[in-house]
């Protein structure tokens, strides 16, 4: 493929939750291979670097590099996505983007406990992260130390309806043959508002979103979900302002 990613060349992104997760560490080099991943994804958004290219970087076989991918997309660190030509169909290549679970590990470093392994628990992002890396430390910071003070643990409730968002925003994947993904800044932003919006009022988004997505009156779902949200958050200071 074109624009292949040749590898790091001063260090890699690894965040302390990754190099410490209990299954990546039976197979490390794994967790090397996720560096490399992260290093990419915070530059372009997406991972281009061929099995062949990776298992020379690690000095292993395309085959572990396959178990390693496995893994990584397992615990949902990553999800892969196939390059097809649209002249004959045929399997260029494959990128490889954001799992709804990295920026969970990504903020797991600052102020919470590593996570131990096995993606049981693993939910999807609970804390924002910019899409340039050197701009995580703060957003990430404010908003678990924010998230925190409000509620030690995650609202049931608006995760269910978190979940939901996606499901809505890809009602229509099917019909078009595409996949439709939130960028990192769009679930920073999600995130952020989940917990700022009313739960009634994070409901009625949803309602309306659906409605919307089902009528495919929508061209960006995600951005029009955003300002779903922020109009909704703006109500729900404006009823709190007038008691």
């Amino acid at each position: 493929m074109e624009n292949e990613f040749k590898g790091s060349k001063a260090f890699l992104m690894i965040p302390p939750s990754i190099s410490r997760d209990e299954d990546l560490l039976r197979k490390p080099k794994s967790i090397l291979l996720m560096g490399e991943i992260i290093s990419m994804l915070n530059v372009t958004g997406n991972f281009f670097m061929s099995n062949q290219k990776i298992a020379e970087h690690l000095k292993v076989s395309g085959r572990q590099v396959n178990r390693y991918l496995d893994l990584l997309e397992k615990k949902k660190l990553i999800e892969r996505e196939k390059v097809v030509s649209d002249k004959n169909g045929a399997i260029l290549g494959r990128k490889i983007h954001a799992g709804s679970a990295l920026m969970t590990y990504m903020s797991l470093g600052w102020g919470t406990e590593r996570h131990k392994g096995s993606d049981t628990n693993v939910t999807p992002p609970v804390s924002p992260m910019s899409h340039k890396y050197n701009r995580v430390n703060r957003s990430s910071n404010r908003t678990v130390n924010n998230s925190s003070s409000r509620k030690k643990e995650e609202d049931p409730e608006r995760e269910k309806i978190y979940k939901e968002f996606f499901f809505i925003a890809r009602i229509n994947d099917k019909r078009k043959n595409q996949t439709t993904r939130p960028s990192l800044d769009e679930i920073k932003q999600m995130r952020k508002l989940l917990y700022e919006c009313d739960v009634d009022t994070l409901r009625a988004v949803k309602d309306k979103f659906k409605e919307r997505m089902e009528w495919d009156m929508v061209g960006k779902p995600f951005a029009y979900l955003l300002k779903l949200l922020r109009d909704g958050l703006a109500n729900d200071k404006n009823y709190e302002s007038w008691g």
